[in-house]
């Protein structure tokens, strides 16, 4: 008796992927590198942001400290302003009444694409009695 093989011959038999199962891998692969760029796009937008947010605490901290290594009496109830790096700030320094300490307001802003942003400190520093 003759055994008879249900295989196909081996021209007509096909090793690998069909064109069918490339194009829908490339597909795949396409939304998938789409989705990670669209992402990528965000996070740069978002450090940028938090670059600039930085960038203000740090003039205002600075200001902060200035204000509290210098005399209370001279820095009573003074005011001013100035630019750093493409930030301005304004600051208020009010003496408390009944209290020996100064109350700083420190209001920065900065633009941040196209949009003006605002951040606002306040500060209490306590001063020796005179």
């Amino acid at each position: 008796m003759k055994h008879v093989s249900h295989e196909p011959p081996a021209a007509a038999r096909r090793d690998g992927f069909t064109l069918v199962e490339v194009m829908v891998a490339i597909v795949i692969l396409s939304i998938g590198i789409l989705a990670l760029a669209a992402t990528a796009g965000v996070v740069v937008r978002q450090m940028t942001g938090a670059v600039h947010q930085s960038v203000a605490a740090n003039v205002a901290y600075s200001r902060m400290e200035r204000i509290r290594t210098g005399s209370c009496v001279a820095m009573k109830d003074s005011s001013g302003s100035a630019t750093t790096r493409n930030v301005t700030e304004r600051w208020v320094i009010v003496g408390t009444p009944g209290t020996h300490a100064l109350v700083v307001y420190d209001t920065i802003t900065y633009k941040l694409r196209g949009v003006t942003k605002k951040q606002a400190y306040i500060t209490e520093y306590p001063c020796d009695p005179i």
